[in-house]
This record gives structure tokens, sequence and C-alpha cells, in this order.
């Protein structure tokens, strides 16, 4: 049985709200092997996730958020910067496991592809880090970031 059909496209200032909503389940719901439900941790994971700031990526210039769609479902949000950096990749925890991730992985890589760049770079959380080696990012570097949580920094030529 394969997944639902997924299309992707680039975010709109409509897709505020649910862009903002899915990103903070996904985090609540996805990744309590990276937050162990400490509220601190929880809250620096969550803190930037507001309507203001994914307002602000949608609309300034080289910055590139990418929704996944089901139907009319919002299923998953991506974003990567003018300089490579996959800054968003989070999927709705129903739609897990079902190809939106690895979706919006390639929508965000091609997207880098068009810009010229010679490569993508992110920072992983460890409940993430597993899908990105698969798809052929290398860790250089794993740290503890300021809310206490592990962190891989990545990379992958494109």
């Amino acid at each position: 049985m394969s997944g639902p059909e997924i299309a992707i496209r680039q975010a709109k200032e409509d897709d505020v709200p649910a862009a903002c909503m899915l990103m903070r389940r996904s985090i609540g719901e996805l990744c309590m092997a990276d937050h162990h439900n400490i509220p601190a941790i929880v809250e620096g994971m969550l803190i930037n996730k507001t309507p203001e700031n994914m307002h602000a990526w949608i609309v300034t210039p080289g910055s590139f958020i990418f929704v996944a769609e089901a139907g009319v479902v919002m299923a998953g949000v991506g974003g990567l910067t003018g300089d490579g950096e996959i800054s968003l990749l989070y999927v709705a925890p129903e739609f897990r496991f079902q190809g939106v991730s690895t979706a919006l992985l390639g929508a965000l890589e091609d997207k880098a592809r068009s810009l010229g760049l010679p490569n993508c770079a992110l920072v992983s959380s460890d409940t993430a880090q597993r899908f990105f080696s698969a798809r052929g990012y290398q860790a250089y570097d794993t740290d503890e970031d300021d809310f206490g949580m592990d962190a891989s920094s990545m990379t992958k030529a494109l």
C-alpha cells in the first residue's frame, strides 16, 4: 500500500497559521526522543515557530518555504535559505512515514540546485538524523544546543 499523493508548492502568506500549527504538533508529538517532554527543551524547539516568523520566512527574498499537501490537507513544511541551509523540515504526525519528508527534501534540494548551490547543510535532531543520513547527508559535527538537546550538523553535496 502506498501513501497519499503529495503535491509540493511554494508557501503563501495564508499558509502561516496551518504551517505554524503543523510544526508545533510535529515537534510536540514526533520529537519526544529529542525533548523528552522537558519543558525548557520543548520551549527552545518551539521558540521561533511563531506566526510572525513564518510570515517573515515566506515573504523574505532569499528564503524559500514549501508546503506539502495531501489533497487539501497540509502534510508538511520545509524551508531553505539562499545559502543552502535547510532551515525547516516538518511533517504532520498523521503523515509520518508516508513520503512527505522525502518529497519536501527533494523540492528543497532541487531549489538549491536551481540557485547553483554546491551543497545543502542542516542541523538535525537525533530523531531526524537517520532520515537525513539515508538520503546522503553526512554529519560533520555534533553538539548540544542552547536548550540541552543534541544536534548534528550535516551536509550533502548536490
